[in-house]
């Protein structure tokens, strides 16, 4: 028997321990392998349990931001096609101040045409997204224009006093350091200007009045004017969060290689360390065998 050999005794112990170890190790391993992971639980990541925490958390929260910069690029979407129909509007109020002659100011339908198209005008100012107005700045549960029959203050100057939303304005979160600005309210000077042509387009109908239906044509295209910046505003906002978002993808592909560098298991290096293993497996079997054979008289030659 092995263990009545005394002068192998030890050798024989530590060939043992030496063959569990390399079993212990190559079983580890090929779990790894199997599974992807290095670890099953956090106590086998060697102490790299706060670096995997953290980075999976910055991983998350770059998720819900970037879920988050998507429905604010839709939301922004939903505006810009607002301002699509609010210019297609416009447009048809100047048509029809154009088409409408001086000396036949009183018996033209205008003043019926500008109405229905401002109202419809107001519809495109509350507008929506997911149940909220977007263009009454930070109130977004009251419609901002709740209506279009409101006059100004004084015929052919631009004021607010058709808006009952919020003077303060909106923002969107795009990542943790940047807030951006939604970059509109129905407030905007540019819908200011164009309310007050139509109003004005309609006190110069209904009181024949040539010179103000003029005025109301230049006010008019001014508000064009400052549409068009207003919608390049939007624009503008649009590509920022769209690069702001772009960046946050960047950074979750690196935090996810940090994590996996951490968490997953690399195939090709476990393998070798298998190939490592196996071979000192061998080895040590091959060890214990010649030790077995050994006897007392082998030790005192």
């Amino acid at each position: 028997m092995v263990g009545t050999r005394i002068g192998s005794l030890s050798l024989i112990n530590d060939t043992l321990r030496d063959v569990t170890t390399s079993q212990t190790k190559l079983s580890e391993l090929q779990n790894q392998i199997s599974s992807g992971l290095k670890s099953q639980n956090f106590a086998g990541l060697n102490g790299s349990v706060e670096q995997f925490t953290q980075v999976n958390g910055q991983i998350e929260r770059a998720r819900q931001f970037s879920i988050n910069n998507q429905l604010n690029i839709t939301k922004l979407q939903t505006a810009d096609i607002a301002l699509t129909n609010i210019s297609e509007i416009t447009d048809r109020i100047k048509n029809a101040i154009l088409g409408t002659n001086g000396a036949n100011i009183g018996t033209s339908n205008l003043a019926q045409v500008a109405t229905d198209l401002l109202a419809s005008f107001g519809g495109e100012l509350n507008a929506s997204f997911n149940g909220q107005y977007i263009f009454g700045g930070t109130d977004t549960i009251t419609q901002p224009v709740p209506s279009t029959n409101v006059t100004n203050t004084a015929v052919g100057i631009p004021d607010d006093n058709y808006y009952v939303g919020s003077k303060q304005d909106a923002t969107l979160r795009a990542d943790e350091r940047t807030e951006v600005v939604f970059p509109l309210r129905a407030d905007d000077p540019a819908f200011q200007k164009i309310y007050a042509a139509a109003r004005q387009a309609i006190n110069a109908a209904n009181s024949g009045d040539a010179s103000q239906l003029q005025a109301a044509q230049l006010l008019i295209q001014d508000g064009q004017k400052d549409l068009t910046t207003a919608r390049s505003r939007l624009g503008g906002t649009v590509v920022n969060i769209q690069n702001i978002d772009s960046r946050l993808k960047d950074l979750s592909t690196y935090w996810r290689q940090l994590s996996d560098g951490v968490s997953k298991t690399d195939i090709v290096a476990a393998s070798t360390e298998v190939a490592g293993y196996q071979a000192i497996l061998q080895a040590t079997f091959q060890v214990y065998a010649r030790l077995s054979q050994l006897k007392l008289s082998d030790y005192l030659r």
